[in-house]
């Protein structure tokens, strides 16, 4: 289904828009890039080293969790570091195809999880071997603050869950006024948010003024809660961030 009638901004991180955006643009779209959210590492002297000694810990866990490629860049410099061989009888999960391919990349033992849908949190907690966790240490490897929604889950099943929180993502630096010039410049119609952060991060960078006017998709029934409550009127819910979804939803307009 062609997108001929989309001019659609896609809000990702600097390096992380060029695979969604071609996908656009090969479908008939007309798509342009402004991040809302930067992705940068540690800062805080504090942060730096909760993060040192969670990693050199590493050993101690029984189950390491990269919560997406975000995860995996940042927290395998960290683990390189200080692991540079990777301790053993650790079972290590990624959250989506993305995520799970990057750590085999860097030679990573990832589990695999074949499931239908999306490959996320839900999906990932379905996994054989995060069932029955009692006695059982769960590293989840993320960025400062989000989603505790996982950990929850696996603590329910008994399992001592910590943190490594080895980035932090920022607001963007732009000019006053630089995002809604782009949006009216480009003739912006539809605008891809991936999480809720990046909605409430686009609200703070346009203002409240014209949302009503934009479509925008979101992945998720929980990030388009979010949304609505911002005052977005029109809201599609794709199946989760990735490439695939987001486009599969933009086709649906």
């Amino acid at each position: 289904m062609s997108l001929a009638d989309l001019s659609v901004l896609v809000t990702r991180p600097q390096g992380q828009a060029e695979t969604l955006m071609a996908a656009i643009n090969k479908a008939g779209g007309r798509a342009s890039h402004c991040a809302v959210i930067d992705i940068v590492g540690l800062s805080d002297n504090a942060q730096l080293e909760q993060c040192k000694q969670t990693i050199m810990a590493l050993d101690t866990f029984q189950h390491v969790i990269f919560i997406s490629g975000n995860a995996v860049k940042f927290g395998m410099e960290w683990v390189q570091q200080y692991w540079p061989q990777l301790p053993i009888d650790i079972h290590w999960h990624g959250i989506g195809k993305k995520t799970v391919a990057q750590l085999i990349a860097q030679d990573v033992p990832c589990e695999p999880y074949q499931l239908q849908g999306a490959m996320n949190s839900e999906a990932l907690l379905q996994h054989q071997s995060l069932q029955h966790l009692a006695q059982q240490k769960v590293l989840i490897v993320r960025g400062v603050g989000g989603r505790d929604y996982l950990a929850q889950q696996l603590t329910q099943r008994g399992a001592q869950v910590s943190y490594a929180e080895c980035y932090q993502r920022v607001l963007p630096s732009l000019a006053e006024g630089a995002l809604p010039e782009i949006i009216e410049r480009q003739a912006i119609n539809t605008v891809c948010l991936n999480s809720g952060e990046s909605v409430t991060n686009f609200c703070q960078l346009v203002g409240a003024k014209g949302l009503n006017k934009i479509t925008i998709v979101v992945p998720g029934d929980r990030v388009a809660a979010i949304a609505e409550e911002l005052g977005f009127e029109h809201i599609v819910t794709a199946e989760s961030a990735s490439d695939q979804s987001m486009l599969e939803a933009l086709k649906r307009l």
